[in-house]
């Protein structure tokens, strides 16, 4: 295994399609996969009421990781951060954060002028963000040919 710096690690993340998101529910690890921007250091997601929502309302303090597989060699890459997570309640957060996922999924959501047009994203009340206040990556291969992520 092989340490990735941090450029190239948010970077990655914030290419990945899919996240899965680590809390604490009632005393014990829960881990949900997500779909999710980044933006700067942040990771943002829409989750519904449940048990992902009251975790994060609990307690805060939570892990994001993201991995690729490259499927020709084997090798791999994942990025790990941690943070607080924090609902957003201001519309401009909530808009941005929205545009930025219909714009991030657009290939899966559709494209308006294409057959069928596009297909909205289902209504999930709630908008959160991770601040990453540590984030590290690793990928498995040969330090002399990097995988391509």
């Amino acid at each position: 295994m092989h340490p990735v710096s941090e450029y190239e690690t948010i970077r990655f993340l914030a290419s990945a399609p899919v996240a899965h998101l680590g809390v604490i529910s009632d005393d014990e690890p829960y881990v949900t996969a997500v779909s999710f921007v980044v933006v700067g250091r942040e990771v943002r997601f829409r989750v519904g009421p449940g048990r992902c929502l009251d975790a994060l309302r609990t307690n805060p303090r939570v892990c994001v990781e993201a991995c690729r597989v490259e499927t020709d060699s084997g090798d791999w890459m994942s990025a790990v951060g941690w943070g607080e997570a924090r609902e957003i309640t201001a519309e401009k957060g909530i808009t941005e954060t929205v545009e930025l996922l219909l714009a991030k999924y657009r290939r899966l959501l559709g494209d308006p002028l294409g057959l069928g047009g596009l297909q909205p994203l289902p209504a999930v009340p709630h908008v959160v963000a991770i601040e990453l206040d540590t984030i590290t990556g690793t990928r498995s291969g040969s330090p002399i040919r990097p995988p391509r992520f």
